[in-house]
């Protein structure tokens, strides 16, 4: 009975962590806005850092931007923002970006770089219209598969 109690409340405490994330610390909380952008788009890096932190910058080298960029302090304490526009040559792929408070707190956000334009579908082929060459190759070869199933049948009749 002991072990069903113990296994209960290691359960419950284990449930209320995984549900509560936010609850054990507000601090070194980032976040990213939006979280899905194409290259050339802009968003917003956001933190929440303990009070008194007077500092917090965005590391940007995975996307292509400068080592450390500077937050902005917020109208409450301890709160930082930037804007920064993603280079248009940053390739398409999930980021771990980090937000780094001046008092070493860090946090760790996921910025997804969507790829431009149309949906890769292969090598494009027919994108540039017709290619004659190989319409009369293809139709030099159904000529002369039909030609040669009309011999095959009259031989054999």
């Amino acid at each position: 009975m002991r072990t069903l109690l113990l296994s209960g409340a290691m359960l419950a405490g284990t449930t209320a962590a995984l549900a509560l994330p936010g609850a054990a610390s507000a601090e070194g909380a980032g976040t990213v806005t939006p979280g899905t952008v194409k290259p050339g788009g802009r968003v917003t890096f956001s933190t929440v850092c303990a009070d008194g932190v007077k500092s917090a910058d965005v590391a940007g080298t995975a996307l292509g931007l400068p080592a450390r960029i500077p937050m902005e302090a917020g109208k409450s304490p301890g709160t930082f923002s930037v804007a920064v526009d993603i280079p248009g040559t940053t390739s398409a792929g999930t980021f771990n970006v980090s937000i780094d408070c001046a008092d070493g707190s860090s946090s760790v956000v996921q910025l997804v770089v969507s790829p431009t334009g149309g949906v890769p579908t292969g090598g494009g082929s027919t994108a540039r219209g017709p290619d004659r060459t190989l319409m009369a190759a293809g139709g030099g070869l159904l000529l002369v598969g039909a030609a040669g199933a009309m011999m095959l049948r009259r031989r054999t009749a």
